[in-house]
């Protein structure tokens, strides 16, 4: 049971720095909190939503029924994957 608290340890703290890589706004300069960083990715992805919103070409396609955003999986089957694939890196 410990050696899974130590495994989810590692892999939040590998997420928070993949975060901190994959976020623009994020200062490389100083040391930023969790907290910090998941209101920079809050922010981001509120930013990128208003960007796309906003495109005139993806204005465009939302009237003409886009075919590509009915291929894209759910979310949840997403998360599922990579949570399974994590279970099974930290029993290895």
């Amino acid at each position: 049971m410990e050696e899974d608290a130590v495994c989810l340890q590692y892999d939040m703290n590998d997420c928070y720095s993949r975060l901190k890589r994959l976020v623009p706004t994020i200062p490389r300069d100083k040391k930023v909190s969790r907290v910090e960083i998941l209101q920079h990715v809050i922010d981001y992805i509120l930013d990128l939503q208003f960007a796309l919103d906003a495109h005139p070409v993806l204005l465009s396609q939302q009237r003409g029924n886009c075919p590509s955003a009915n291929r894209r999986a759910p979310l949840s089957a997403l998360n599922t994957d990579q949570v399974s694939r994590v279970k099974r890196r930290c029993v290895s």
